[in-house]
């Protein structure tokens, strides 16, 4: 890993793409959770919430995968 400047300006610009997505995958999955436990959510069918719960586990599994990219370099 470069200590340079511009490396080190690339990487905290990479730290703040992963913290503005961290922030919009919380809200995304915050409204999916308000929207089932709602009214809305009621009347839901088995079909919808394991959607909504399929969407949940992607937005995490991609949370992961981001948190590891970070680690290992920059964010593409």
């Amino acid at each position: 890993m470069s200590l340079g400047i511009e490396s080190m300006r690339s990487h905290q610009y990479s730290v703040g793409i992963f913290v503005f997505m961290m922030i919009s995958m919380a809200l995304f999955v915050g409204i999916i959770i308000g929207y089932m436990k709602g009214d809305a959510g009621k009347g839901m069918k088995t079909g919808e919430r394991v959607l909504l719960l399929m969407i949940g586990l992607g937005v995490a599994v991609a949370a992961v995968f981001a948190a590891v990219q970070l680690l290992d370099g920059f964010l593409f």
